[in-house]
């Protein structure tokens, strides 16, 4: 969503100021790639979490059952490879019994391989670093592809902004610009322009900016209004 430019402020060769929008870098709302019963959820609203955190895990006896169950018949296999060694190296065995043999062996460890994979299906871990804003379920809550959790990063922080035409050129991709935050923060700030939309809205003659604003201390939140400085 994009935020709404003010009435530009034409003064000799200067563009004016106009209004922007402090917003997450990015957000996302977390659900679970397979249906199930959320065992446990590790995190609340407010919590900062780090990128392969975990969040919040499924019930998954039935998978933790089929992990134990692979790697006893991989740990089979592999006995059964060690137990005819002797007769391989003496060239005791066909071809067709040591490929059935080794065959076996790598099957085994296959299915311990898919069986791992199902159980990290029911483990949901943090996309990226950031800050938990909602918690949308509960445990003991049946989901399939329900919301479970909010998480945005802060830093850091995105800040888009609606130009006028006769702007288009005059910003580059790089270009450190002066962002003004208003309340509650007061401050004014250097964000660098990150992109530049290259589509005119050709009913309202504008076109969109978006800049990155390093946010390292966290001292700045996100969803209050700016204005970039002007353009001169």
């Amino acid at each position: 969503m994009h935020a709404q430019a003010q009435a530009p402020e034409y003064g000799g060769s200067g563009f004016g100021e106009f209004s922007c929008l402090v917003e997450p870098g990015r957000q996302a709302t977390l659900s679970s790639q397979v249906p199930g019963v959320i065992d446990t959820i590790q995190v609340e609203p407010g919590d900062r979490v780090d990128a392969g955190d975990m969040l919040f895990t499924l019930r998954r006896n039935v998978e933790l059952a089929s992990v134990a169950l692979e790697r006893a018949r991989a740990d089979y296999a592999e006995r059964r490879v060690q137990r005819n060694q002797r007769m391989i190296e003496r060239g005791m065995l066909s071809e067709s019994e040591r490929d059935e043999i080794d065959t076996e062996m790598r099957l085994a460890r296959m299915q311990v391989n898919l069986a791992n994979a199902r159980l990290e299906q029911m483990t949901h871990r943090a996309p990226f670093e950031g800050l938990i804003t909602q918690r949308l379920a509960e445990e003991g809550e049946y989901i399939d592809a329900t919301p479970v959790l909010e998480l945005v990063q802060l830093d850091p922080l995105r800040i888009e902004a609606v130009m006028p035409l006769n702007a288009y050129g005059a910003i580059a991709v790089g270009d450190q610009l002066t962002v003004e935050l208003l309340a509650p923060v007061e401050e004014s700030v250097m964000a660098r322009v990150r992109w530049v939309d290259s589509v005119i809205d050709a009913s309202s003659g504008t076109f969109a900016i978006g800049l990155m604003l390093d946010n390292a201390e966290g001292s700045v939140p996100a969803g209050i209004n700016c204005r970039l400085g002007s353009l001169d």
